[in-house]
């Protein structure tokens, strides 16, 4: 028995010896299928904009998950995700050209505070990606559009509040006689524009009436000349777009079509949205008095604008023979706008946050490099800064996780255009660079881009 056990170990010899010579087997390699990104982050959210105050804006975001704490990671996520939802808010309220000149400092100035714009948040979805090293999210949230245009025109003043006026005009005087209750029918119309001027101003937005708007010309000799005979007639005319041969203007304005021309000019300068308010009827009856009013919002800023808010509002209070007239009507004109206020100027706010944004934004995007070695990322870096332009700027990186495998390492960057126009730019840079990868994922909700080592054979 013993010799048979001699002659099995010694026939293994050989076995063993060609055993020893090869290299240790390669570490198990990791599954694609567990390489989840946020791409792969996706929900339906039920927020809805029930209000011209409010912006729904749903974001995807990511956060490290440190000593496997999914608790900090989730919060950390939500509180990434909440700073990009206000940045998109505000980039909808800015130009271009301010957004991009200004906006590390609308980054450091809204990330201090960031609950204070948000009504409300949701997460739709929820998952660990990365090898299980990063939480993402897909989250909703409730953007206070006024709130943060507030912000913008009147605490940081990045916005040129006099480039977004509100000119306000009562259109109908009537002939009233109020003289038995001691009042004008200009008391009631220098109330309204009083409650209309004081609300806006005080929700960032510069407002004006007609009145002061034509006072504020009177500095400037040139335009004194050109528009010191332009009445309010011509004005709403010019407003609702009329011709300069319309029977609302006068004999001179319709001879002249520079004049017209000019005017409108005049009228974009001054004012990019004008509130028409036009006082129906004050009227007694029985035991009530009823004021009537309806007002109107109209953009002028577009060849395309016009009348986007329309609302008739009547307001009645109880009077007895022993109450003061004068302070019935005054309480009536408060009781207006306060339904103006809660029905009205919010969309009005609405609209004038949608003038003037055109052009592209610099967006704050993530390039995830998978599997590229430390040098290789050092040569990435370089190619990715030398390729700065006007639309394309180089921030950061964070190299947390090179050591893990497959190595993830992130470039952060600002573009100014399509994500899958930078998912190509970013692509030819790294060919350029010899440093090969696939197509990334390009969708939706999407600030973060994995590029994936190209395994090219020999």
């Amino acid at each position: 028995m013993k010799i048979r056990n001699i002659a099995l170990l010694i026939a293994a010899i050989p076995l063993i010896a060609a055993g020893c010579g090869k290299s240790k087997p390669a570490t198990k390699p990791v599954i694609e299928e567990e390489f989840l990104t946020l791409a792969d982050v996706s929900g339906r959210t039920s927020f809805q904009e029930d209000s011209p105050d409010v912006r729904v804006i749903k974001v995807k975001a990511k956060a490290l998950i440190k000593k496997n704490d999914i608790r900090l990671a989730k919060k950390n996520a939500l509180q990434n995700a909440s700073k990009m939802a206000v940045e998109a808010m505000v980039r909808e309220l800015m130009t271009a050209d301010d957004y991009n000149r200004r906006y590390e400092e609308i980054e450091r100035y809204f990330s201090t505070n960031i609950d204070k714009y948000i009504v409300d948040r949701e997460v739709v979805a929820e998952k660990k990606i990365y090898n299980d090293k990063y939480y993402g999210i897909s989250a909703a949230f409730k953007v206070n559009r006024e709130v943060t245009l507030v912000a913008l025109q009147k605490d940081l003043r990045f916005i040129d509040a006099s480039g977004s006026t509100l000119i306000t005009i009562i259109t109908s005087k009537k002939d009233w006689d109020l003289s038995a209750i001691n009042y004008r029918f200009q008391d009631i119309e220098d109330m309204l524009m009083n409650q209309i001027q004081t609300d806006l101003n005080q929700r960032g937005l510069r407002a004006m009436d007609y009145r002061n708007a034509v006072i504020s010309m009177q500095t400037d000799e040139k335009k004194r000349a050109a528009y010191s005979k332009l009445s309010k007639e011509q004005f709403m005319a010019m407003v609702t777009g009329s011709s300069a041969r319309d029977e609302a203007f006068n004999q001179q304005v319709k001879e002249s079509e520079e004049f017209y021309t000019s005017g409108l000019t005049l009228l974009k300068q001054l004012a990019k949205v004008v509130v028409e308010v036009n006082i129906i009827s004050l009227s007694r009856k029985e035991d009530k008095v009823v004021l009537s009013v309806n007002v109107t919002a109209k953009n002028i800023s577009t060849a395309t604008g016009g009348a986007f808010a329309n609302e008739t509002f009547n307001i009645a209070r109880r009077t007895g023979a022993s109450a003061d007239p004068a302070a019935v009507v005054t309480q009536l004109v408060k009781d207006t706008y306060v339904e103006m206020r809660e029905k009205f100027v919010p969309q009005v706010i609405k609209e004038m946050s949608t003038i003037d944004v055109g052009g592209n934004k610099l967006i704050r995007y993530e390039l995830v490099m998978k599997g590229f070695d430390s040098r290789e990322f050092r040569n990435m870096r370089r190619a990715i800064n030398g390729a700065q332009a006007d639309n394309f700027r180089y921030l950061d990186y964070d190299n947390t996780l090179k050591e893990a495998n497959p190595s993830i390492n992130i470039l952060f960057v600002r573009y100014a255009g399509k994500l899958s126009a930078l998912a190509d730019d970013v692509l030819t840079i790294l060919d350029d660079a010899n440093l090969p990868a696939e197509d990334p994922i390009v969708a939706q909700d999407l600030t973060d881009l994995v590029f994936e080592k190209m395994i090219v054979d020999d």
